[in-house]
């Protein structure tokens, strides 16, 4: 069938622009069928049994390229043009339009031969790509790395899940303080008993002396007397002129025995917490975490009263679990809460 494409110029298909390759094809003009000698992207070399018909040199067509498979086979049509071949017994299909519809499985089918994925079989091509039967020792051997991997995979799949599980306990069941606690030697508080300023103090005073005074906002002056011949420890921020309110410790009276107390300052919410029945545990610096239980005093009771966001309250231990090494030490603390009864909280306090 005639065509009314432009024409390509005979000279663009030269073997050093476009190199042919030798792929096994058959090619149908109308009735007559040729085999295939060779293929490019320009044009297809074809070879004849006889001497071919003068009619069919310089015409135009619409051929039949066909790559017969093992299993299958392809079939281009593009359009061409008839001219002599490079020898006798040869024709040259110049496509008239080199980038047609034909051209994407066309230039496939080039560089699968060109990459060694085709091979010859005579008329016939194959695949030969990287895909080949493996022996039946390889076989079981990548069985057998597939399971492994596939347990690798499970059991780091279960660590991730456990770690994740176990960080979600810890903060559903576990909050700390933001202020620490202080472990000091045990003793007992003088505190102011009315608001107002400190006009004396003695730390030198003797068992019945006056060792401080408060000049109270009602006009009155309170003097306060040392109950016994003790160590005193003026608490920090008290001076002569420091300000005060009922309840605040002005110092501490120490005998002969060496004791530990824990004081904080923990905010209401964690009060209440440890009222309600949460642990309270102290951890320290050394890695021990002691379990204590909180005391509230009456200077909890005024602070709460003043509308404080942090109440002053005492720990206590069971005995030995602090000694005289520990007096100077700081401590976190932190509330856990228990989980079906207690079964998944932290025991003995280890985090």
């Amino acid at each position: 069938m005639a065509s009314r494409m432009r024409e390509v110029p005979p000279g663009f298909a030269f073997d050093k622009e476009h190199p042919v390759v030798p792929i096994p094809f058959r090619a149908w003009i109308g009735d007559r069928r040729f085999e295939g000698r060779g293929l490019s992207v320009a044009a297809a070399q074809v070879t004849l049994d006889a001497p071919p018909d003068p009619a069919l040199l310089n015409s135009r067509h619409v051929a039949r390229l066909a790559f017969d498979f093992e299993d299958f086979s392809i079939s281009l049509y593009p359009e061409i043009a008839v001219g002599e071949g490079a020898g006798p017994g040869e024709l040259t299909l110049r496509f008239l339009e080199p980038t047609g519809p034909h051209l994407p499985q066309l230039r496939y089918i080039l560089n699968s031969f060109i990459a060694g994925d085709f091979v010859s079989l005579g008329a016939m091509m194959a695949y030969s790509g990287p895909t080949r039967p493996k022996d039946p020792k390889a076989k079981d051997g990548g069985k057998s790395r597939r399971y492994l991997r596939s347990i690798a995979a499970i059991g780091l799949s279960l660590a991730l899940i456990a770690a994740a599980g176990q960080t979600l306990l810890q903060r559903y069941t576990q909050s700390y303080e933001a202020r620490p606690a202080f472990i000091n030697r045990a003793g007992n508080d003088m505190r102011a008993t009315s608001a107002g300023q400190i006009t004396y103090l003695n730390t030198a005073a003797g068992a019945g002396e006056v060792v401080y005074s408060i000049s109270a906002n009602s006009g009155d002056v309170l003097n306060f007397q040392l109950p016994c011949d003790c160590e005193v420890s003026v608490v920090d921020g008290i001076f002569e002129g420091a300000t005060v309110l009922p309840g605040d410790p002005i110092l501490s009276i120490f005998d002969s025995s060496v004791n530990v107390r824990v004081e904080s300052l923990m905010s209401v919410e964690g009060v209440s917490k440890a009222m309600g029945g949460e642990q309270v545990l102290l951890d320290l610096s050394d890695g021990r975490s002691v379990p204590v239980r909180v005391l509230l005093s009456a200077a909890t009771d005024a602070a709460a009263a003043r509308g404080d966001l942090y109440l002053p309250v005492t720990m206590v231990a069971e005995s030995g679990d602090f000694d005289v090494d520990d007096i100077g030490k700081t401590a976190r603390i932190r509330l856990v809460r228990p989980v079906f009864g207690g079964s998944l909280a932290w025991p003995g306090g280890q985090q």
